[in-house]
């Protein structure tokens, strides 16, 4: 079944869907600020105790920094620096939190902080931000261990799917903590899309680009979750931004 879906006027729309788990661990936001936007995903590290509870914590904790530090008067590299530390007072907040049945709770996080032309792009953990514009650009790498196997030339890229370990995780809110990000350009018609592996993992790239160049957010949004929830039983997540023409 289809999660309920928000949309923020015609840019940009937000869905999760608990899959075929009995509860769901992913957490979502869409945060309007003065001249942009704040979205993020999150998932709750599975097999970890309270994962709901990190990644609605992590959420909270992003856009409540988010809102009482981003104004219009910032530049890029104030942006870039308070969606940062925004994260950082994301894992401090799990950290605080994780104590007596929440003990080592954790969670991914992917942010875009997106003002006027340009997404400030941040994450922890395996959930994915992608730049679509004709071509789909993967604007994070994952922080996970076949992610590092592929990169010293130890796995295939074409074997992650099928791997035991795919989704162990090396870098996380609440764990081992660290926050990679970048700034992307972003272009009329372009579509910034994140996501959580439940959603990402049984997409193809041709079907990302196909949906992207025809649909709005909230169309492109239900027809891939009705393609993923075919074939995933887990948590699925994902916010898509598509940049005014």
């Amino acid at each position: 079944m289809i999660g309920q879906m928000v949309t923020v006027g015609s840019e940009i729309a937000g869905i999760t869907c608990r899959g075929g788990r009995s509860a769901n661990e992913d957490s979502y936001t869409i945060l309007p600020l003065p001249s942009g936007y704040l979205i993020a995903v999150a998932d709750g590290i599975g097999g970890q105790r309270a994962g709901d509870r990190a990644s609605s914590l992590a959420i909270s904790s992003l856009r409540d920094y988010i809102s009482e530090h981003f104004s219009v008067g910032l530049n890029n590299e104030e942006c870039h620096k308070i969606l940062r530390e925004g994260f950082s007072a994301a894992d401090q907040a799990v950290k605080a939190a994780a104590v007596g049945d929440a003990k080592g709770m954790g969670t991914t996080l992917v942010a875009a902080l997106i003002r006027r032309k340009i997404a400030i792009i941040a994450h922890t953990g395996d959930s994915r931000a992608y730049h679509l514009s004709g071509q789909v650009i993967s604007v994070t790498r994952d922080h996970s261990l076949v992610a590092d196997m592929v990169e010293r030339g130890l796995l295939d890229p074409c074997e992650i799917i099928h791997h035991p370990l795919r989704s162990y995780i090396t870098r996380s809110i609440g764990g081992d903590f660290i926050v990679t990000s970048t700034i992307d350009i972003l272009h009329p018609g372009d579509v910034i899309l994140l996501a959580t592996d439940g959603f990402y993992e049984y997409l193809d790239e041709d079907s990302l680009v196909c949906e992207s160049l025809r649909l709005d957010p909230a169309d492109i949004l239900h027809r891939l979750m009705q393609r993923v929830l075919m074939i995933t039983k887990d948590n699925a997540t994902a916010v898509i931004y598509r940049h005014p023409v």
